[in-house]
């Protein structure tokens, strides 16, 4: 059985930016620490033993809203977190909790730790340099579902000969083509559009089409406007308002339009979870 995997997408991107502006802005940077060793699938960019030095001193200057990453400015430089990538916030005074990829302690004694759930990517890097990675460059340069530039027409351009022939589920979750978007929110747009996991594309009709759009925006709008997701959780460890549907949180209530029992399947890499009477 494939483990459940929690991942920053959409809405706890810009949920845990929003919380990190409100508490961290401002601070001064006093030490950098953390286990570097102690996670195999936590890829650091550049060495993590570098951080310290170029760090200490840099005060928290801005939060970036991103799709799917989280992007701190101290100064100069930026911080950068991706995928099972755990932020949590602890006030002054508290102890430093045991397990930690990432610690980043500020001059009034708070501190931000960072822990990661499967595999997840860090990096810190000088604002004027960038970073050659693909999936950041995809971050920056894709149209994200709350982008105003996400139209139905921009919707539609990417449904292209070679996409029609991916299934609904890979159309969105897959090769970020809108970015964000993953496995985790992808089940609940689809149920919201009444569309299979794995229909595809070239199966549906134009107001299929066009309902599968709607729905991108609503679920998506809903889960930021709600903190995230209940299946994630925010810098203060407590969960999203948003109550998932098809999720492994709460697929074992049922369907709450039909009542009939939610089907879970193994499908590109992830679970799927689709109703089987209103998702035929």
């Amino acid at each position: 059985m494939l483990k459940s995997l929690h991942m920053i997408e959409l809405p706890e991107a810009r949920t845990i930016s929003k919380d990190l502006r409100k508490t961290i802005l401002g601070k001064t940077i006093t030490d950098i620490k953390g286990n570097f060793k102690g996670h195999k699938f936590t890829f650091y960019i550049p060495e993590p033993e570098t951080y310290k030095k170029l760090l200490t001193g840099k005060k928290i200057t801005g939060l970036i809203d991103r799709n799917f990453y989280i992007e701190i400015e101290a100064e100069d430089y930026k911080i950068i977190f991706r995928d099972g990538a755990n932020i949590r916030y602890y006030k002054p005074g508290t102890n430093e909790p045991p397990k930690s990829q990432l610690l980043i302690e500020f001059s009034d004694g708070s501190f931000l730790n960072v822990t990661v759930s499967m595999y997840a990517c860090i990096a810190v890097f000088k604002s004027s340099e960038s970073l050659d990675n693909k999936y950041y460059q995809l971050d920056l340069s894709g149209v994200g579902a709350l982008d105003k530039k996400f139209t139905y027409d921009y919707f539609k351009s990417l449904i292209t000969p070679e996409t029609l022939k991916l299934s609904a589920k890979a159309l969105l979750a897959t090769e970020q083509r809108i970015p964000g978007i993953g496995n985790g929110v992808v089940q609940d747009i689809l149920w919201n559009a009444k569309i299979n996991p794995r229909t595809k594309i070239k199966d549906l009709s134009e107001p299929q089409i066009k309902k599968l759009y709607d729905s991108i925006i609503e679920t998506i709008t809903k889960m930021t406007q709600q903190n995230g997701r209940d299946t994630e959780k925010d810098i203060f460890d407590q969960p999203g308002k948003y109550q998932t549907i098809m999720s492994n949180k709460n697929y074992k209530y049922g369907c709450p339009i039909c009542n009939s029992p939610i089907k879970k399947e193994n499908y590109l890499g992830g679970s799927a979870y689709y109703c089987p009477v209103c998702q035929k």
